[in-house]
């Protein structure tokens, strides 16, 4: 019998009784089955707690439970057990189904690997089983592996090494990070040619009262200027991760993500970045010209559905919605999807999702669809603003959305990331995320690599407070 085969073509799966909900994660959990779906080849049937005989995936919330979230699988029985002290341990044994499926093995651990060689191998294996972008971009695994896995275990720094390995795929879910990630700067930069220049600078920042305003070129960063800062760029990009029309963006996002104390200097001005993670306000909202309302929605997180309530509610009456979501490089699934059933009419087919099995195959599509919002909804006409930062559950926003009649986008085609990523721990200090499935638009259109399409092409100098931002003057003609 091959590991994970419940003989049932539909498999209970069992919530704690001590917390059903799963720490508010239960709703996702059922949204995001059918990746569970693709690697068993049988439906989930998720139920509240209570005795079930026969196959089963059981999720045990065990205090006493000592250690790494466990996932444990009976062949004899056929029951799939996630132990965990709490919640959150049972989410991390999610992310080991796929190992097991490779694997076929009896019990995965969620626990770092014990050497950098094992880390290396984990990332081999797991890329190769789980990764679906491969064929879409023409990549070689084994062959970039040939490039870099030997490398990666030489190297005096071996997370760079690992980066440029990962760097690759050509895909921002699939990566390598450390486990203390750095803030992310309230800038839009972009890179290109060993240089790196400003195209959003907020009002407030550090570098907006340094003087700085889009268009400005980074001169100097922690002392590095001329060939010196060239090289560091460089690097940078080396070990990004991301599709070719995005690359430069989220180059420029790696460069000022800063741990500590950073001083950056452009012509004229030189200020310091303190690394601090300030909170970011998720949406803001005004009023344009005459009957046109402008939200934008920075990240998928916080009171996002509670703003937009607000926001909608204070448009009321504007013939015309302006969304931007440019630089929104995605955030929680639900809050997005959310969002966008505001501005549904009707049951929408909205495109697919096929998820991987596993083995390095793709399971069956499945129909993505809408139901208009039981909350507050927009009956004007919307147009959205994107960029190629436009990214991950911004994308599952646009999805549906785009083609719509009364729905217009402007701006430059989104990030292109389908997503659904998983996470595994390699080292203590490392994590590889994997991207695990793809989506498709309604007409078919993979949005992996290439991004939501959309209706009208204009660059722009990212999301805009002034009168003179193109995109914005583009959608007042909408």
């Amino acid at each position: 019998m091959t590991s994970l085969d419940f003989g049932a073509e539909s498999v209970p799966v069992i919530l704690p009784a001590s917390d059903p909900s799963l720490g508010g994660a239960s709703v996702l959990f059922r949204a995001s089955k059918a990746e569970f779906e693709a690697v068993f080849g049988a439906s989930l049937d998720v139920r509240g707690p209570g005795p079930v005989e026969g196959p089963r995936w059981e999720l045990v919330i065990d205090p006493a439970h000592d250690g790494p979230a466990v996932l444990g699988w009976s062949p004899q029985d056929r029951v799939l057990t996630s132990r965990a002290a709490d919640a959150s341990g049972l989410m991390r044994t999610f992310q080991l189904v796929h190992t097991m499926a490779r694997t076929r093995s009896t019990r995965e651990v969620d626990e770092a690997c014990p050497h950098l060689q094992d880390a290396v191998d984990r990332t081999i294996a797991e890329v190769g089983a789980a990764f679906p972008g491969l064929e879409l971009r023409g990549l070689d695994w084994p062959e970039i592996c040939g490039e870099h896995a030997k490398g990666v275990v030489e190297a005096s720094d071996p997370l760079a090494a690992a980066q440029r390995w990962m760097a690759r795929l050509q895909d921002a879910h699939t990566k390598i990070e450390p486990t203390a990630r750095p803030a992310p700067p309230p800038y839009v930069v972009s890179v290109r040619d060993g240089a790196a220049w400003f195209v959003r600078v907020p009002e407030g920042t550090p570098a907006f009262e340094a003087g700085v305003r889009p268009g400005q070129r980074i001169v100097g960063l922690d002392g590095a200027s001329g060939p010196e800062l060239a090289r560091l760029i460089e690097d940078c990009r080396s070990r990004t991760a991301a599709p070719r029309h995005m690359l430069g963006l989220l180059t420029g996002r790696r460069l000022l993500s800063v741990q500590k104390a950073t001083d950056i200097r452009v012509a004229g001005a030189e200020w310091t970045e303190d690394g601090r993670c300030d909170p970011v306000e998720s949406i803001e909202w005004r009023r344009l010209a005459a009957g046109t309302g402008y939200v934008r929605l920075k990240i998928w997180q916080g009171q996002v559905a509670e703003g937009l309530d607000a926001a909608l509610a204070e448009l009321k009456g504007c013939d015309r919605l302006v969304l931007d979501l440019r630089g929104n490089v995605g955030g929680d699934l639900l809050l997005a999807t959310g969002a966008r059933d505001r501005f549904l009419r009707a049951a929408t087919h909205l495109g697919w999702i096929a998820y991987t099995d596993g083995h390095g195959g793709l399971g069956p599509r499945v129909a993505l669809r809408g139901e208009p919002s039981s909350e507050r909804r927009w009956p004007g006409r919307l147009v959205v603003l994107t960029d190629p930062l436009t990214y991950s559950s911004s994308e599952d926003f646009l999805l549906g959305l785009q083609g719509l009649e009364h729905v217009t986008v402007i701006g430059r085609p989104s990030g292109g990331g389908s997503g659904r990523a998983r996470s595994l721990r390699l080292l203590p200090d490392w994590m590889l995320t994997v991207s695990t499935a793809l989506t498709y638009d309604r007409t078919g259109r993979c949005v992996e690599n290439s991004g939501v399409p959309v209706d009208v092409t204009v660059r722009s100098d990212g999301p805009g407070h002034g009168p003179d931002d193109p995109a914005i003057q583009a959608a007042l003609k909408f």
